[in-house]
């Protein structure tokens, strides 16, 4: 009977007039409305309200599982399947699905793998302008660089530097006329003795008694006059131009033309000495000779990346993230070690054996630009010219394949004393034609390492890094692709490759 009421109340409602006389609803008529009519039935509509509020739950479910299996397939994507992928099906698929780990890539390949691995000397060379004009937009995006109120170290003339030191192979002075006369024009004469590899540029002083000219004191740059007095905070955004800063002690300079509108351009900066951090109250990694360098990478002339050295690594901003004054980058220098960092503070590192740190601050301004030697290199062809600017600059101190300063001190030396492969006093560094100037990364280090781009400060307040030791000092690669041509298998030991 149920069966019959529904079909009869659907009939009704359609409009049709189903007549059952009196009680002759017998089972014949029940089982014929249900053959006739059954067929035809259809639940009764709901009313309006309750219909709309099953129909909205049905959606925001709907959304809801379309929204969590969105997410799982994103993660998945994002962390197990992005890795895997071949980099020419990751970029195309960055650039639509925006993914975790494929923003890195988006940084790289924007800016740090635009250069073309196949880029050809002749290229380069095609036009003599380009290769040993420094462009206006290079100087006008300088960096200046603060250097710690209290500093003990100060930048020094490399030139100067060479007037103090003994070449020494094996804690053995090297004999003849380069042991007395070696300077800028001819130091690269060094390298026939095993490439240099193992040549020390060795203190003529004991440098505990602390010469003057290790300390560099007269080489402290000029008053300099910006708002920079009245700034209290720690992040004071783009300041007003400076005036003065200029230092006794050049800067170098080395642009390197890559291809596609990148131009790298190479800001050395040289101590004649290295004061190592504390850790548990003693001192490690004092070392003769100091090379830090900041490095500001140009697409079609528009600055794009910053990248500050520290120590044997460093650290990479977009150009729009770090302090400026006017549109200039501004680097700060650590007291001691030099590292330069994106901004004033304390720098934390995590040891094994305990905490260690470098400190920056708004000290005196160094205005490079000032007073530099200037140069243009090309990285295939391990050519540099003197620029433009600076015409009679020398390039052969640059082919010196050894270290600016003191080997290690053996432990038998009453300065020396070591813990765990860590030392107080360690080798004097390499130039910067080791600091890998052809690199397409804009981070120092070997192509397979990160390299993370970051685009605002406070980035680095959240980071502390690992300190990986620095054992006996720096030595070359042992990875031939990180060290520059002259210096590889295929070397004649000349200093240049070899014809093929």
């Amino acid at each position: 009977m149920q069966i019959l009421q529904r079909c009869l109340e659907h009939r009704f409602e359609h409009g049709e007039k189903t007549q059952l006389k009196g009680s002759e609803t017998s089972r014949e008529q029940e089982t014929y409305l249900v053959d006739k009519v059954g067929s035809e039935y259809s639940p009764p509509a709901l009313n309006g309200r309750t219909s709309r509020g099953i129909r909205r739950r049905k959606a925001v479910l709907g959304a809801i599982y379309t929204l969590v299996g969105t997410m799982v397939a994103y993660m998945m994507v994002d962390v197990l399947i992005a890795p895997l992928t071949p980099v020419w099906i990751r970029q195309p698929a960055c650039r639509w699905l925006l993914l975790t780990d494929c923003r890195m890539l988006m940084l790289e390949s924007e800016y740090n793998n635009l250069i073309d691995a196949k880029t050809r000397p002749e290229d380069l060379f095609s036009d003599s302008r380009v290769v040993h004009e420094i462009p206006q937009y290079v100087l006008d995006y300088a960096p200046l660089v603060h250097l710690f109120s209290e500093e003990q170290f100060w930048p020094c003339d490399i030139a100067e530097h060479l007037s103090h030191i003994t070449p020494e192979l094996n804690y053995t002075p090297i004999e003849g006329r380069l042991q007395k006369t070696s300077n800028l024009t001819n130091l690269d004469e060094l390298n026939m003795y095993e490439k240099g590899r193992h040549v020390f540029l060795t203190s003529n002083d004991n440098v505990e008694e602390r010469p003057d000219w290790l300390g560099g004191q007269k080489n402290i740059p000029d008053e300099f006059d910006d708002n920079t007095r009245n700034c209290h905070s720690e992040r004071c955004g783009i300041r007003e131009e400076s005036h003065g800063g200029r230092s006794d002690a050049p800067a170098v300079l080395i642009m390197v033309e890559k291809g596609h509108g990148i131009v790298d351009a190479f800001w050395f900066y040289f101590y004649s000495y290295n004061l190592g951090n504390i850790v548990f109250n003693i001192r490690w990694g004092n070392h003769v000779g100091d090379w830090e360098h900041t490095l500001i990478r140009f697409q079609h002339g528009k600055p794009k990346l910053v990248f500050f050295s520290e120590h044997n690594f460093g650290s990479a901003y977009s150009y729009n993230a770090v302090e400026k004054i006017g549109e200039r980058p501004v680097v700060y220098s650590a007291t001691g070690t030099h590292a330069m960092y994106a901004t004033p503070g304390v720098h934390p590192y995590i040891l094994p054996l305990g905490l260690l740190h470098d400190q920056t601050d708004r000290g005196p301004l160094w205005d490079p630009v000032l007073n530099s030697h200037t140069y243009t290199y090309n990285h295939v062809t391990d050519a540099l010219y003197a620029s433009n600017i600076t015409p009679h600059a020398p390039t052969q101190w640059f082919y010196f394949a050894g270290h600016w300063g003191d080997k290690f001190y053996p432990l038998d030396d009453d300065r020396q004393y070591g813990l765990a492969g860590e030392y107080h006093y360690v080798n004097g560094p390499l130039g910067p034609r080791f600091k890998n100037l052809g690199r397409k990364k804009v981070c120092q280090g070997a192509y397979a390492d990160p390299c993370v781009i970051k685009h605002w400060l406070d980035a680095e307040e959240d980071e502390v890094r690992v300190w990986p030791g620095v054992e006996e000092g720096e030595d070359w690669s042992e990875d031939e692709g990180m060290r520059p041509p002259g210096t590889r298998a295929e070397d004649d030991g000349s200093g240049w490759l070899t014809p093929k």
